[in-house]
């Protein structure tokens, strides 16, 4: 021991005598700014998650859009179709030509897009976004119906009058979907995937057979 410096002077004490709790008050300020650094980088996940599913829903929405109005082409085609004249003269009752065993069942855009006269000639990857955009629910109702007249000849020239039409007053609504995993014809929640999208989608048509 020197006589410059007594034992027990705190500025001459080894790092072996100081006390525990000094010695351990690194790691603890290390412990902290690491767990800091653990929930910042949790929270930057969770909000680039949560934009990424925006932008998918917003590239996606559009073609869902599209298989809904799909729905709406194939309803007024088949209303072309005999079972469709019946269906039209008759009651007009509600009817889901998307259900099961019904028409329009397991329609989807790529079959309504493909240009008419010509076979299929898009790229694989086309194709196959296309396919996975269809409707779940097309359902059809007749709202009211109309007879236009035909016009009649001047008064003296002749006593017929044109031929009388109907005209059918429609109601269309659709559910598009795009990348969404069904089951009997509702979404399976079980396989949501973040880049679908779902549009349902209403019209309002005057139609003559």
């Amino acid at each position: 021991m020197s006589l410059s410096c007594p034992e027990q002077c705190p500025t001459c004490l080894s790092p072996e005598s100081l006390p525990v709790r000094q010695q351990g008050f690194a790691l603890v300020i290390t412990l902290i700014l690491l767990l800091v650094l653990v929930a910042m980088g949790v929270g930057i996940s969770h909000v680039a998650t949560i934009q990424s599913d925006l932008v998918a829903a917003v590239v996606h929405k559009p073609v869902s859009i599209d298989a809904g109005e799909t729905c709406f082409d194939n309803a007024l085609e088949w209303m072309s179709t005999s079972a469709g004249k019946l269906w039209v003269n008759g009651a007009g009752t509600p009817i889901d030509l998307a259900a099961s065993g019904n028409p329009l069942a397991g329609k989807t855009t790529l079959a309504d897009t493909v240009p008419l006269g010509q076979t299929e000639s898009r790229t694989a990857q086309f194709q196959n976004r296309m396919g996975r955009a269809l409707y779940s629910s097309c359902i059809v109702e007749k709202i009211s119906s109309t007879t236009t007249r035909g016009t009649g000849y001047e008064i003296g020239t002749s006593n017929g009058y044109g031929v009388s039409s109907f005209v059918y007053t429609i109601r269309i609504t659709a559910i598009g979907h795009f990348n969404v995993a069904l089951n009997a014809g509702a979404i399976d929640q079980n396989y949501w995937q973040s880049n679908s999208s779902r549009s349902t989608l209403e019209a309002v048509v005057e139609y003559t057979p």
